[in-house]
């Protein structure tokens, strides 16, 4: 009897250390990764409507407002109406397993900065920067800034401005329900598309 319980005990103690073991080595693993990526400052980037997001009721809600389209006045409302947009779960999970592992993170996004004060601050807790361009140009631009090494986009000229940036760039598939149907051409320029991302 002494002797069962005793082989339990040494079994349950062996199976604690195994687990204890694997649990450090994974953290060492994670400690190594983090400390070259932060020492490195790497930074990754995101597109923010249909990749990051599903900004289509914001847009919507923009266009019905009366404002001029793509006025300041239309910008305000689509830059404050973040709480209508939906995050894309395998993206959004994408930014933040980068962020653990000491990436930093930048959202960029092709929208005037009229009124978007408080959709900067709505992503602080993920984003070191949130970046409003107004236009491709600038987008590239801000892509050659810091050490950007990945960036997440859904349009064709998104895939066009990474690698013009000469930044490793994949293509975020678009919500079937996005709005916004030109510049998607997932495959035509030869860029790795990661499936289940037009959810």
């Amino acid at each position: 009897m002494i002797k069962v319980v005793a082989q339990a005990a040494k079994e349950k103690v062996q199976k604690t250390w195994s687990l204890t073991k694997k649990t450090f080595a994974i953290m060492c693993v994670w400690g190594l990764i983090f400390s070259i990526v932060t020492i490195s400052r790497l930074r990754v980037a995101f597109d923010y409507d249909d990749t990051l997001v599903f900004s289509t009721p914001a847009y919507s809600k923009a266009f019905s407002s009366g404002a001029v389209p793509f006025s300041p006045q239309f910008w305000e409302v689509v830059n404050n109406s973040y709480e209508l947009d939906s995050r894309k779960p395998l993206p959004y999970a994408l930014a933040w397993t980068l962020r653990i592992f000491g990436f930093k993170v930048a959202i960029v996004t092709q929208r005037p900065d009229f009124g978007g004060t408080a959709l900067k601050k709505e992503w602080r807790y993920l984003a070191n920067e949130f970046i409003f361009t107004n236009g491709s140009e600038q987008k590239h631009r801000a892509l050659m800034q810091g050490n950007t090494v990945l960036y997440f986009g859904d349009s064709d000229s998104d895939i066009a401005e990474g690698r013009k940036a000469k930044v490793l760039t994949l293509r975020v598939k678009r919500s079937p329900k996005s709005s916004y149907r030109e510049d998607y051409n997932p495959g035509s320029m030869g860029e790795l598309t990661i499936p289940l991302t037009d959810r």
